[in-house]
């Protein structure tokens, strides 16, 4: 590898994105400044100036998506797209009386943005693209509503309206977007959120309702259509497939909240083969690049949150109980109210805004860490931004004052 690649490859894998405590977006290389890329337009007066949510780079890095949001006497919403460089800015939708963002997430072609708005009483996924502002493709509408682009870029995959087994408008579709938007299939979803697709865009894993005899996790083939059945599930499912495309990372709500998670199972997609891999209640799990290691969220059992690193990989070689390959990473904390919200659909941010560097070493979060003896700072009132090692004994640092963070994606597949 020419050092100059290597150079620029060290750089990237250490980029993240933050919404800081003033509501601007920020650059950050770790080691250096952090670069301003958003202007509230507004420094006066907090309730009048642009405060920007859900930041989120383009996977060929060039750019970055956020809304910006004013929620003065007269509120209002855009999606924006802001260079690199923090110069150039373009608004490619504008809020209507009628929709109010909720969240967004680039199409794998870095061309289109899928938006989420909320309707007077229904949710709503249009298609925004970059070549064309203030135009945008209605894609679907309902509630509750989760999608997931396909890696082959025109394809999305959107789940409307819960549980086929409970209401008789919910749908799973799998559409082809372009400038016209087509169904392409529609399928009978169960009780699960978000869709997620392999690696090379081919299957898309959902859970399915069509059997009366009970739900099964199963994976429909885009090229030939045909669905392979894989397992059983009960309760509300969550899943992750692997960045090297072998393994769903599978939880189950079976408890009265619909966010904790009753332990992660790891079922292998060709044979279908599962097996437990973590018993303890999770809130959100997500892969790292290297498809070595998974990252949970979790409840402690003194106070606030708590991070963990389960190493699959040894997990896996060693068919051992889990317990071995499992390790706290740093102290407990509080998350950021915009952390809060993540964690519970973090099915459907994993990919957009990944909380896991590129080359799989460093997990970024928002909010307030707690001592060194596990005590929560109660007395900090501001939210941080603070980025983990995920080495063994791996340090935890402040990088600054903020809300959210993610970093840039566009090695994932690369260090995959």
């Amino acid at each position: 590898m020419d050092a100059e690649v290597a150079v620029l490859e060290a750089e990237e894998s250490c980029r993240l994105l933050y919404v800081g405590d003033d509501g601007d977006v920020y650059q950050s290389n770790l080691g250096g400044p952090s670069r301003k890329l958003t202007w509230g337009w507004n420094e006066l007066s907090s309730s009048d100036r642009l405060h920007y949510v859900w930041p989120a780079y383009s996977p060929d890095g060039s750019q970055i998506a956020c809304f910006g949001v004013r929620s003065g006497s007269v509120p209002e919403a855009s999606l924006y797209t802001v260079a690199n460089d923090g110069i150039r800015m373009s608004e490619l939708w504008r809020m209507t009386e009628a929709s109010a963002p909720v969240c967004e997430s680039w199409s794998p072609d870095s061309r289109s943005i899928a938006i989420l708005l909320q309707g007077h009483d229904e949710l709503q996924l249009e298609v925004a693209s970059v070549d064309r502002p203030g135009r945008t493709t209605l894609v679907d509408r309902g509630a509750p509503l989760f999608w997931s682009w396909s890696p082959r870029a025109s394809y999305l995959a959107v789940h409307t309206g819960g549980s086929s087994s409970i209401y008789e408008d919910a749908r799973l579709s799998v559409f082809q977007v372009g400038r016209e938007c087509s169904k392409i299939v529609e399928l009978a979803p169960g009780e699960f959120r978000t869709p997620t697709w392999s690696p090379d865009g081919g299957r898309l894993a959902y859970v399915d309702a069509s059997d009366p005899s009970g739900e099964f996790l199963s994976l429909y083939r885009l090229d030939d259509g045909t669905i392979d059945v894989l397992l059983q599930v009960h309760g509300q499912t969550a899943m992750l497939w692997s960045p090297d495309g072998r393994t769903l990372a599978l939880a189950q709500a079976l408890g009265d909240s619909p966010h904790v998670y009753s332990g992660i199972t790891l079922v292998d997609v060709e044979t279908g083969d599962a097996r437990v891999l973590d018993e303890s209640e999770v809130v959100s799990f997500f892969w790292a690049p290297c498809s070595k290691r998974l990252v949970t969220m979790a409840f402690a059992s003194d106070a606030g949150m708590c991070w963990s690193v389960l190493d699959v990989e040894a997990a896996r070689s060693s068919g051992g109980p889990l317990s071995a390959h499992k390790r706290r990473l740093g102290s407990n904390f509080y998350p950021s109210r915009e952390l809060v919200y993540f964690s519970w659909f973090f099915d459907q941010f994993a990919v957009s805004h990944p909380p896991i560097s590129a080359d799989g070493t460093r997990l970024v979060f928002a909010g307030h860490m707690g001592g060194g003896d596990g005590s929560p700072i109660a007395a900090r009132s501001q939210s941080n931004v603070y980025v983990a090692s995920l080495s063994e004994g791996g340090a935890v640092e402040r990088v600054a004052s903020g809300h959210f963070a993610c970093w840039d994606a566009r090695l994932r597949a690369a260090k995959a």
